[in-house]
């Protein structure tokens, strides 16, 4: 997971070669969310809340190798807090100097603290979603006792668990929860393995209550590791249709299945899959459902 030190900068000063699709969700700074910043180093973390006093459900945003900053996904974050949510950001690890067997205690000791910061304004509903690193630390910490059991975790291009030995027991993930797991079909850093293991080591998850999505790439949307960035569209990058119509869509749809207790399997395959058109009228290639 080095490498990402060597690239995340690079891919924040990139200018994607353009998008070209219907609807395009744009990023609107100062459209009303509350920012709060507390801790230090590995025990940092930022909450991310509606300026409209409310009730609302709690998004742990657990970010990948050494995106320690909220910026890399901004752009997703200010979607989740435009549809009524409060996100939890926890830094795991202080840049590089972390050794990762401390990631999902750490992330653990910050998500505790931050939920009873939000006490009087969380309904209750958690969700967790992790990329890269993340994804196994969302995993970890659904299957521990230390913070409240998820509603649901959507777990991103997820990996690298050396060959699983990251991966706390994951059959302590309740049986209940909603889990998704997504990978790209040009990720040649993580690849799929670990999303494979996922989907084989929750046996006490009923199938109708996984899924595994394969995100396809298609003319200039290249659905590699990097690919959930976000980062705000003041700095003009990282924001495209794998974004708005795979992953938040697919988080989006996770949450309102789940408030309204509903599976997976009762999601419209239609809506799930779809990745909206381009400018031409071609549709996007569609997401895949993996059979594991």
């Amino acid at each position: 997971m080095k490498i990402w030190a060597g690239i995340l900068l690079l891919m924040v000063l990139m200018v994607p070669s353009g998008t070209a699709l219907n609807n395009p969700v744009l990023d609107e700074p100062g459209y009303g969310m509350i920012t709060e910043s507390h801790g230090e180093g590995s025990q940092r973390y930022w909450i991310f809340k509606p300026s409209k006093p409310g009730s609302y459900p709690v998004v742990v945003f657990i970010h990948g190798w050494a995106a320690t900053e909220p910026l890399f996904y901004m752009a997703w974050i200010r979607h989740l807090v435009r549809e009524g949510n409060i996100v939890i950001y926890p830094r795991y690890q202080n840049l590089l100097d972390t050794t990762s067997d401390a990631f999902t205690d750490n992330a653990a000791s910050a998500v505790g603290e931050a939920l009873r910061r939000v006490r009087k304004e969380w309904n209750g509903e958690l969700f967790l979603a992790g990329h890269s690193a993340g994804g196994i630390i969302a995993l970890n910490l659904a299957s521990r006792q230390d913070i409240p059991d998820p509603d649901g975790i959507l777990a991103l291009q997820t990996g690298d668990s050396e060959g699983g030995r990251k991966f706390e027991n994951l059959r302590g993930i309740p049986q209940d929860t909603l889990l998704v797991v997504m990978a790209g079909d040009r990720d040649n850093i993580t690849g799929t393995a670990d999303s494979y293991r996922i989907m084989r080591s929750t046996p006490q998850i009923p199938g109708d209550r996984k899924l595994f999505l394969l995100v396809r790439s298609d003319r200039n949307l290249v659905a590699d590791h990097l690919s959930p960035l976000a980062v705000s569209d003041e700095f003009g990058v990282l924001v495209d249709n794998l974004d708005y119509s795979g992953y938040w869509k697919v988080l989006d749809m996770m949450m309102e299945l789940a408030r309204e207790n509903k599976t997976l399997a009762d999601a419209d395959t239609g809506r799930l899959l779809g990745m909206g058109s381009w400018g031409d009228g071609r549709p996007v290639r569609r997401m895949e459902i993996v059979e594991y």
